[in-house]
């Protein structure tokens, strides 16, 4: 009983200090087909979505996101120059966790902290970058100011003029591939290359035209003082065709890794659907790999991961979520499965302020009785 009032507390005073600090809203994959808006591109400057947005995704999160408020940058107190963008995004987090490994704890720490840079620097040619602090819940005695600067985003891009719809981009970011959910704990982000700091410096070339989009992306290790992302060169496709008149879409995507110690192959397709009716959003991924640990490829294992999720817009400046995650990291080998289902619910009361409440259930070998819980509330705020 007193463990249970000492973790109530704990939560009430977590949520109470995050209440009265910043934090950060960023773009999600439920915006694409909800608020009518067919492609990523449209709100952001990044071809395949996520990273700065532009004045057509300021306008949709004050007027068709946010319960009310102004989403130009600063609020509309001031506007930068035509060759300059700027953004700001700080998230802060607390965490109930709970499971056999850690037992029961508490944490409230900063989850990001980052500023958005975009200047032209020629005609159709820009400089981009995001430049920030790592986000942690643990602090050591070695951690410093400098030791937790990082770019996890930094790249030069080419944009032809008239009706081309191809691009060049030139730096390090997310290869892109699958749903590219903004929560990079989910198992096809978390397993695939994809989780925090994992950006991979890439040459990238595609077009977003239409109701279709390519993307082909060559990428080269992070350096370990940028990351700890897997250390490969390697190859990743993602094509994406729109259909229903635009409130459906489905995509293709491969992606090919080479490191000295194993060599992973992935295949995989995506699945969009929006009904407006019923206010609902269907997003799935589903992936097929196999990674090898020798020359001939006799040692090796399949693997699998897969998303399904469900989203529920009851009115504008709400989300209701809830999906259904699986990451198997060896096919042939039973007990190697992990599950996860996740419930969610996000409130954008005001242009640049999103209340986010997550709770996850994960389960390790099909042993569904037995789950690791873990509860998170966020506090996001973003210029």
């Amino acid at each position: 009983m007193q463990m249970t009032l000492i973790r109530t507390a704990s939560a009430v005073v977590a949520l109470l200090v995050l209440l009265l600090d910043s934090g950060t809203a960023k773009a999600y994959p439920q915006f694409q087909f909800s608020t009518d808006t067919k492609r990523c591109d449209l709100c952001h400057y990044s071809p395949a979505g996520g990273g700065l947005i532009k004045s057509y995704g300021r306008d949709a999160a004050g007027e068709e996101i946010s319960m009310a408020g102004n989403g130009d940058f600063l609020h509309g107190a001031w506007t930068p120059p035509d060759w300059l963008d700027l953004g700001m995004d700080y998230r802060g987090a607390t965490i109930i966790k709970d499971d056999e490994l850690t037992g029961s704890r508490t944490a409230i720490f900063p989850m990001q902290f980052d500023l958005y840079t975009r200047a032209k620097l020629a005609d159709r040619v820009s400089f981009n970058m995001i430049a920030g602090f790592r986000g942690q819940a643990r602090t050591t005695d070695n951690d410093s100011v400098i030791k937790r600067l990082v770019s996890r985003e930094h790249f030069v891009m080419w944009k032809p003029r008239g009706k081309s719809k191809a691009y060049l981009r030139v730096g390090r970011f997310f290869a892109p591939y699958g749903l590219r959910l903004p929560d990079h704990t989910s198992y096809i982000r978390r397993y695939l290359g994809f989780h925090s700091l994992e950006e991979t410096y890439n040459i990238s070339y595609g077009s977003v035209k239409g109701d279709r989009e390519y993307h082909m992306t060559a990428f080269a290790p992070t350096p370990d003082f940028l990351g700890s992302g897997t250390k490969a060169f390697g190859y990743a496709g993602y094509y994406e065709k729109r259909i229903r008149d635009g409130t459906a879409a489905w995509g293709a995507q491969v992606k090919v890794a080479v490191s000295p110690d194993d060599v992973s192959y992935m295949a995989g397709g995506v699945g969009k659907m929006w009904l407006a009716k019923a206010k609902l959003l269907l997003l799935g991924e589903l992936n097929a790999g196999f990674q090898t640990f020798d020359a001939d490829g006799a040692d090796g294992r399949p693997q699998l991961a897969g998303y399904l999720g469900l989203t529920y817009f009851p009115m504008k400046g709400l989300m209701l979520g809830t999906a259904v995650e699986r990451y198997t990291s060896d096919l042939s080998i039973k007990g190697t499965e992990r599950d996860s289902v996740n419930l969610s619910v996000q409130l954008f009361p005001y242009a640049h302020i999103e209340l986010m409440l997550i709770g996850k259930f994960e389960f390790q070998g099909s042993k569904f009785g037995d789950a690791a819980k873990l509860g998170m509330f966020q506090f996001h705020y973003y210029l």
